[in-house]
């Protein structure tokens, strides 16, 4: 009975975050560009959800969550290549975040998590721009997207261990009743 109970909080948690990310996200494209000298850069504030659920949910889960969300937000409001760039950097950006909080957990702090995840958002979705148009010269525009994935990475980062203390507080998180290890 317990572990349904659990799998069954873990579901919902689950939901709720997919569905604050896709929020999120369609209130970010319906933002005017923040960044006049950096075309197409973003806050990236679906992150925050990223950043929150790596720290909280089990890998598995993150990748489905990133799944969820990156589809049904490209879904509701965007078009097969918004879907291609932003599966790109969601994906490659959570497992580098996962890999370096594996292979460094003392080192980086949430917000470094963040930065990290920022900058690798930007480099996995300049690849796929430089293999779509078959040139390497969008590389060029990496050094731009490498200063505004730091700065998005800080505000990533300085809300997602805001929203950490309220979110330990919640009972089924605080009694670590998910299910698998993180």
């Amino acid at each position: 009975m317990m572990k349904s109970k659990q799998t069954l909080q873990q579901t919902i948690f689950l939901g709720i975050l997919c569905a604050e990310g896709i929020i999120l996200g369609i209130i970010e494209q319906s933002l005017p560009p923040i960044f006049a000298f950096a075309p197409g850069a973003k806050i990236g504030l679906t992150n925050i959800i990223t950043v929150i659920a790596l720290l909280i949910l089990p890998f598995s889960d993150c990748l489905l969550l990133t799944f969820l969300r990156v589809t049904l937000t490209a879904l509701i409001s965007g078009t097969v290549s918004t879907f291609i760039y932003a599966f790109s950097g969601a994906f490659l950006s959570l497992l580098i975040m996962k890999a370096f909080m594996i292979f460094y957990p003392k080192f980086l702090s949430i917000v470094g998590i963040s930065i990290i995840g920022g900058v690798i958002h930007n480099l996995g979705q300049l690849l796929v721009a430089a293999l779509i148009a078959k040139s390497w010269y969008i590389m060029l525009y990496l050094p731009i997207l490498t200063v505004m994935g730091i700065l998005a990475g800080i505000l990533v980062g300085v809300t997602s261990s805001y929203l950490m203390h309220y979110i330990n507080a919640l009972s089924f998180i605080k009694n670590k009743l998910f299910i698998t290890e993180r």
